[in-house]
């Protein structure tokens, strides 16, 4: 028997997947400007450089248009 918990994750995870996959994601600088941090059970992304303004991801996200 599946749990009401159980169900509703797995509806979450279909709304996140149908959604992810109507957009193009890329980044708006040279991946090489892009560090990660040290932690390895938390993996936070900045960019070179800024550290000091906390974790950043550059992403440019626009529609998906199928060709």
């Amino acid at each position: 028997m599946i749990t009401k918990s159980v169900h509703h994750s797995h509806r979450i995870k279909a709304v996140v997947y149908a959604l992810v996959r109507r957009f193009e994601f890329s980044l708006t600088l040279p991946a090489c400007d892009v560090t990660w941090s040290n932690i390895p059970a938390i993996r936070k992304t900045y960019i070179k450089g800024c550290e000091e303004k906390g974790p950043h991801m550059p992403l440019r996200i626009k529609p998906y248009v199928e060709a």
